[in-house]
């Protein structure tokens, strides 16, 4: 019986080449990429769940209130973490503090490279859970020993060992590689870390030592590890206070851990409270993934609904033979399954290509899981429900057909059936469309933020970070050199990226200083910064190097003066750690962190020189290439073997938008997919009904009626379903994209021309 079920069905696939393709191509469309997700999702899942023990490590944070706002920090000083330690020995098995993981140059010989790496406390290996392949490191490591990461040591010793060898960080520092551990994962928030040492190291190195004392010294990251049967809750309950017990700090530092689990689900803090993206935008795509895959079985159902006339002298001629109604059922479940058995295996060779295009969007490194038996079973049980949920509808519609209705030709589509199948039209259409407008508003919201003024000009702006030596100490005369060599405007030194802030101070004091007032933004620039990025000043003057006075002056920008309350800024006194300081200019507020948040109030002082990053603005009449070549020319001078790492201000302030980027490729491609999903499926009815209405056409043409005529007989019905399907989209759309960009400071409004265009287009 079995046999003869699937020899009927295959005939059935072959004889109808279009409705087989159409089926088939649009069930294995839709199965690729609810594949894809499936595997983005559980790669999203498992962000961070490489270490064995991630329900236990946590990264310690602070609220602090200023002005009825809450302040989410993560820098701490290092007597915080000592004090937890000594504390609270009995709720933790780790208290490690730690620095950011910058980028430093490593040089063996005459090959350097530039790597990011971490430098932390004793147990700083068991929180990042390090797999030692080469050496027997003792922990904690001695001041100046380093571990290196297994693609490092490629490349740098190639195939030879690197234990015992010496490596020299920023081209100054010696250190003894004792070990060599695994490179962590992508789908890790360390997979940058390329070297570890100890944080005695990175004290001595970077001249920190001081730091080890001081509490109101916040620049360092403090992680623990929770002792067993101690939860996250528990802990931050306790150790709320600490720092406010010791600082008396009136923002009223409030000390809580943020657990390892969460990081990647809720990557940030806002006004105190954890946002949801990471979490939201795996509920997002599962979604998308569930509807994809049911716009494919949607047409296998209405297709296979649409051919029952075809199909029903055959079953009334079965049952009038005695066939029961279970073997017809049978009859058309063989059929489902050989049509989803075929699609399965086309969907698994389509997600296979794509997956690499999948991966650039993502910004992934999944890998195809071949060898796993997880992967292997869901395929079987997803497939098996496909079979159950896609086939039961035309199996049980079929088979009810009455035999002698059916071969008097009495049998006519009825109602519920003709509106159920618009209904399904319709509902396929409102997916498409509703994702063709959320695309669109994620695009509106990124270019709404891109054009918003940024209060300097990153054209042509050009940032290097002294990893080395030997580029410090000579800023004059290598802003001298740079300016000779025709490819520069201007030069000048920054103590952060532009694009981010860095420092954050307390220390400032005004006439009219609110007590609860928050952190101000602390830049250290030379003279020539402003020239270099072309800022707006709005009020007074810029830095000069002819008034020797400006060593104690600074610039305000416009958020800053807000806050302070000043209503003419220009000479008034403010002070840092009591130094007097006087304002001399305001500059328009510059856009340094989250291009979607305000600007937070910033002060900018003048320096001589030596800060950690040069800043460049190229000449516009000379290419990129021609210009990094000169710099690069003029910066070997001073460091022969340099290994220099430039970064573009407008690339690096793109990066802020990885997020919103992410999301809008990953929804257009999904958008696409489904929209030629549901394509398919009306020209596959489209095509059956015109098939239908062949001699009818036939007459209608030998009237004299055009194809323009008949076209829009033929079309009139589907035209009304996806207007229908626009109007029902559109408020559904704006509900929830209206939502998403509540989670934004600035963003764009919802246009009607975004919902004309993705229903017209």
């Amino acid at each position: 019986m079995l046999h003869n079920y699937f020899k009927i069905a295959w005939r059935n696939l072959i004889n109808n080449k279009v409705y087989t393709f159409i089926n088939i191509g649009g069930l294995a469309f839709g199965m690729a990429v609810a594949i894809l997700i499936g595997l983005w999702v559980l790669d999203e899942l498992n962000f961070d769940k490489y270490h064995k023990e991630h329900d236990r490590i946590a990264l310690l944070q602070k609220n602090r209130s200023f002005n009825g706002n809450i302040i989410t920090e993560q820098s701490m000083s290092i007597p915080l973490a000592a004090k937890l330690r000594e504390s609270y020995g009995n709720y933790f098995e780790e208290v490690v503090a730690s620095s950011y993981g910058g980028e430093k140059s490593l040089t063996v010989n005459d090959k350097t490279i530039i790597k990011r790496g971490l430098f932390m406390e004793t147990g700083g290996e068991k929180i990042l859970d390090l797999q030692i392949l080469e050496g027997s490191p003792i922990f904690p490591l001695a001041p100046f020993e380093i571990l290196i990461s297994d693609k490092t040591k490629d490349a740098l010793f190639e195939n030879k060992s690197a234990l015992n060898q010496t490596v020299h960080l920023d081209k100054n520092t010696p250190f003894k590689i004792v070990g060599v551990f695994k490179s962590l994962p992508q789908n890790s928030t360390y997979r940058s870390t390329s070297f570890f040492s100890s944080m005695d190291s990175y004290l001595q190195k970077e001249d920190w030592l001081s730091a080890k004392k001081l509490w109101d010294e916040n620049s360092f990251p403090i992680y623990v590890k929770l002792a067993k049967n101690v939860s996250a809750e528990q802990a931050s309950t306790l150790i709320k206070d600490e720092i406010y017990k010791v600082t008396k700090d009136p923002s009223k530092p409030a000390l809580f851990l943020y657990p390892m689990d969460t990081w990647h689900l809720y990557p940030e803090y806002k006004n105190g409270l954890p946002v949801s993206t990471g979490k939201d935008n795996i509920l997002i795509f599962g979604l998308i993934g569930i509807l994809t895959i049911l716009l494919a079985a949607i047409n296998f159902m209405n297709l296979s609904t649409a051919r029952s006339e075809k199909r029903a002298k055959e079953i009334g001629v079965r049952k009038a033979i005695g066939s029961g109604r279970g073997q017809i059922i049978g009859q058309f479940y063989a059929e489902t399954f050989l049509t989803i058995f075929l699609s399965t295996l086309l969907a698994i060779v389509l997600a296979q290509i794509a997956l690499p295009l999948f991966n650039e969007l993502a910004e992934k490194k999944i890998e195809f899981p071949w060898g796993n038996p997880a992967f292997w079973s869901a395929i079987v049980l997803f497939s098996g429900f496909l079979i159950l949920f896609a086939g039961s509808y035309p199996a049980l519609y079929l088979s009810s057909f009455q035999p002698i209705k059916v071969l008097k030709g009495k049998l006519q589509s009825n109602s519920f059936e003709l509106f159920s199948r618009k209904g399904l039209v319709v509902f396929q259409f409102s997916i498409s469309i509703v994702l063709i407008i959320s695309t669109t508003i994620i695009y509106k919201q990124i270019q709404f933020t891109k054009n918003r003024p940024l209060g300097y000009d990153t054209k042509g702006l050009v940032q290097i970070r002294k990893n080395n030596e030997e580029l410090r100490g000579h800023f004059y005369a290598m802003r001298q050199d740079l300016l000779n060599s025709g490819a520069v405007v201007e030069v000048a030194e920054i103590n952060s990226p532009i694009a981010e802030s860095w420092h954050y101070s307390s220390a400032y004091t005004w006439p009219e200083k609110n007590s609860n007032a928050e952190d101000l933004v602390s830049l250290n620039v030379t003279s020539e910064f402003g020239k270099t990025i072309d800022w707006k000043i709005t009020d007074g003057r810029d830095f000069s190097r002819t008034f020797l006075s400006d060593s104690n002056a600074v610039i305000l920008n416009e958020a800053a003066v807000k806050l302070m309350g000043f209503k003419n800024p220009v000479n008034q006194l403010i002070r840092k750690n009591g130094k007097p300081l006087t304002v001399v200019g305001v500059v328009q507020n510059i856009v340094m962190d989250s291009p979607f948040d305000p600007v937070r109030p910033t002060v900018f002082e003048v320096i001589k020189a030596n800060a950690p990053f040069i800043t460049i603005k190229l000449k516009p009449e000379l290419s990129p290439v021609e210009s990094l070549a000169k710099i690069e020319e003029v910066l070997k001078t001073y460091d022969p073997a340099g290994n220099f790492n430039y970064l573009f201000a407008d690339q690096n302030f793109d990066k802020k938008f990885f997020r919103e980027k992410r999301m809008s490729s990953l929804i257009s491609f999904f958008a696409i997919l489904s929209l030629f999903i549901s394509c398919l499926g009306l020209f596959g009815l489209a095509s059956f009904v015109a098939e239908q209405r062949t001699k009818e056409i036939g007459i209608r043409k030998v009237l004299g009626a055009s194809i323009a005529n008949l076209w829009q007989l033929l079309s009139k019905d589907f035209v009304i379903l996806v207007i229908i399907s626009c109007l029902i989209a559109a408020p559904i759309a704006h509900y929830f994209m209206h939502e998403w960009l509540q989670k934004y400071s600035y963003r764009t409004e919802i246009s009607w021309w975004v919902f004309v265009t993705a229903g017209t287009g």
